[in-house]
């Protein structure tokens, strides 16, 4: 990966992170602990960034509104056994 590439998710996972935690509210967020914080981090970072072979994202116009398409084709390298 290059290396504007590489500041470039670096700074969007920031923006994505500061987004997430500000949507959990401040008395239920000071109650994590240091481990807690981290390892939801770790989980949020896996699944922020995966590189797909195909990664296209059409946004559309619809009369006053606007929708969006997204299509991702990669390997599954989820689990097996699905529910």
């Amino acid at each position: 990966m290059s290396q504007n590439r590489s500041n470039k998710n670096s700074s969007q996972n920031d923006l994505y992170k500061r987004q997430f935690f500000a949507r959990i509210p401040p008395e239920i967020l000071a109650t994590f602990t240091s481990t807690q914080l981290t390892e939801i981090e770790k989980v949020f970072n896996d699944r922020v960034y995966k590189r797909h072979i195909v990664d296209i994202r059409v946004s559309i116009p619809f009369f006053v509104k606007r929708f969006y398409v997204v299509f991702l084709l990669g390997k599954d390298k989820r689990l097996k056994k699905r529910e």
